[in-house]
């Protein structure tokens, strides 16, 4: 009857299938993502896409999140025809999920050197004659908070700076690895301080080092002067 109706409409309010694109009754706001959802394939398969290109935690984060709200969700719910399609959203992010976890994706991730160490490294980067890529000012301006990068849009585009951020460390972690590009400088009076290669990626927030690289801050200068003389 209506009643009945209108409540087992209210439940699935309550519980996340109605949620205006972002993931319902999430008290962490790194939780939520615009556009997302699970209600049938392809708005899962959307989700997919939208989350393609950010930090692969962040995506693991998201998917995995739909998943287990669209499973409690396909529990409660009767109407067969949005179980069946709750099924194939279930089934969507479960095959992503298992993607994920059999090749080890979480080691994908660029997790994101403080701001203070970046900054450390830009005398280094003019010393090399690195060009500016504009990261640095974006992270100042988000006092350092990845989440802020993750909404923050470059001019005129479409792009998040948290995906133009991996899209820019890609091709230079494969060059290293592919060219066997040592990360440290083995001649004086550099020695010790990191390739001119390892220092674009400290531009864009990141080094697989991050603890050596804050001890060999305090060095910088006094070794970029000795190559001077």
């Amino acid at each position: 009857d209506a009643k009945t109706e209108s409540k087992n409409v209210e439940k699935e309010k309550s519980h996340g299938w109605e949620q205006g694109g972002k993931l319902f009754g999430t008290e962490v706001t790194e939780n939520t993502f615009q556009g997302a959802g699970f209600k049938n394939k392809e708005k899962a398969l959307e989700t997919l896409r939208l989350l393609d290109g950010r930090d692969i935690t962040y995506q693991f984060q998201i998917i995995n999140s739909m998943y287990n709200r669209a499973k409690v969700i396909y529990k409660r719910t009767t109407d067969k025809e949005k179980r069946q399609n709750l099924n194939e959203a279930i089934e969507v992010f479960e095959e992503w999920i298992d993607d994920y976890k059999s090749h080890s994706r979480a080691k994908e991730n660029f997790s994101y050197l403080p701001l203070e160490i970046v900054e450390g490294y830009t005398a280094l980067a003019k010393h090399y004659g690195l060009k500016d890529t504009g990261f640095l000012e974006v992270y100042k301006e988000a006092d350092g908070d990845l989440k802020k990068l993750r909404n923050k849009k470059l001019t005129d585009d479409v792009i998040t700076w948290d995906v133009h951020r991996n899209n820019n460390l890609k091709p230079v972690v494969n060059k290293i690895k592919e060219e066997y590009i040592p990360l440290y400088e083995t001649d004086e009076p550099l020695r010790s301080l990191p390739t001119k290669e390892h220092v674009q990626l400290i531009m864009w927030g990141y080094s697989s080092e991050p603890t050596k690289i804050k001890k060999a801050i305090p060095t910088i200068n006094e070794k970029i002067n000795k190559v001077k003389l």
